[in-house]
């Protein structure tokens, strides 16, 4: 809808189409999402699971959170052998933390492991209802064998109560991407790094990728995940981003407030530069 009153607007005044790109680049910035990870935090709420409160890693996520700059908590859950020699979120620590933060801000539980399936379902004895709303499941495409089971895998997570994302992996193709898969999901998840390994650098070959995938599919929300700062924020942005996860740029600064807000003044400056 927002895309389609650019056109018209454009059409209205006489706007060029680079000013039309630019209009359609800010209604992007206006619903820009950010999500935390709190992937680098996971050892320190592990240790404390039985006192997540008395935990630093907690106080410093619920000062973010409170600052009404976040619309959602990223947990990126691991296994092997989809992320090789790495356990990331323990079901208690999903459970904890759901029961902590659901009534904060929305979740996005990221389900970078073979059997995603197996993993919902043991949230399922845990989230009620009426809270699946609150949070998006998120599923790699290297999960599945097939396009059929992929969809099918979506469409389960929807089933259950709650959005659907897809995530692709940096070196894995761009086609099997496919435009079912793609459909049947709510957001798509670029990784702009390989998955598995918080504080990676941004690579720049994601940014054509991002440029692609919103190309192909401009009615679905596009999310990066991946070496996110004030400064690569704005290039997924150009490139058609309209939702980012962002872990350790924050969440290892020795300000992780003031880093927060930077993100959010990138934004805001992105959105002021764009304005016809």
């Amino acid at each position: 809808m927002k895309t389609y009153l650019s056109v018209v607007v454009a059409f209205i005044y006489g706007v060029t189409s680079e000013q039309n790109l630019l209009v359609y680049q800010l209604n992007s910035v206006m619903s820009m999402s950010i999500s935390l990870s709190i992937l680098e935090y996971e050892p320190e709420l592990s240790r404390n699971i039985n006192n997540l409160r008395e935990s630093w890693a907690f106080t410093n996520i619920m000062k973010l959170v409170k600052t009404g700059r976040l619309s959602s908590i990223h947990i990126d859950v691991m296994r092997p052998p989809l992320i090789p020699n790495k356990t990331k979120f323990s079901m208690d620590l999903i459970r904890k933390l759901y029961e902590e933060f659901i009534k904060e801000i929305n979740l996005n539980v990221h389900l970078m492991v073979s059997d995603p399936l197996s993993i919902l379902e043991e949230m399922n004895e845990f989230i009620i209802g009426d809270d699946r709303v609150k949070i998006m499941v998120t599923v790699q495409v290297e999960s599945f064998g097939s396009e059929e089971e992929a969809v099918r895998a979506i469409k389960d997570v929807r089933r259950y109560g709650y959005k659907a994302g897809i995530g692709l992996n940096l070196p894995t193709p761009e086609e099997n991407l496919t435009e079912s898969i793609a459909e049947a999901a709510d957001i798509i998840l670029v990784m702009s790094v390989p998955m598995g390994l918080g504080g990676q650098k941004y690579c720049s070959e994601a940014t054509d990728r991002i440029r692609k995938i919103s190309k192909r599919f401009p009615n679905k929300i596009i999310e990066v995940d991946g070496g996110i700062n004030p400064e690569t924020i704005v290039e997924a942005l150009r490139a058609g981003a309209r939702g980012v996860v962002i872990g350790s740029y924050i969440t290892l600064s020795n300000n992780p407030i003031e880093a927060l807000l930077k993100i959010d003044n990138a934004i805001k400056s992105l959105k002021a530069h764009s304005i016809l």
